[in-house]
């Protein structure tokens, strides 16, 4: 009984191993494309000059609340 048990364990480990390597290789690759997307794309998202030197003042709270 036992040695059916160990052996069950051990193709589960196995399949359960295979099967977890090539998900982390999916999601590496998939990680991998995205990077080059924002590095190919990254400028787009740029505000223009007028915007990015905007300054909020948020010391006096949420103004809905006033």
């Amino acid at each position: 009984m036992k040695v059916i048990r160990i052996a069950m364990f051990g193709a589960g480990y196995v399949l359960g191993a295979k099967a977890g390597r090539e998900r982390y290789q999916q999601i590496v690759a998939a990680a991998q494309t995205a990077a080059q997307r924002l590095e190919k794309y990254g400028d787009r998202g740029k505000p223009a000059d007028d915007e990015s030197t905007a300054v909020v003042d948020t010391s006096a709270g949420d103004p809905r609340q006033q």
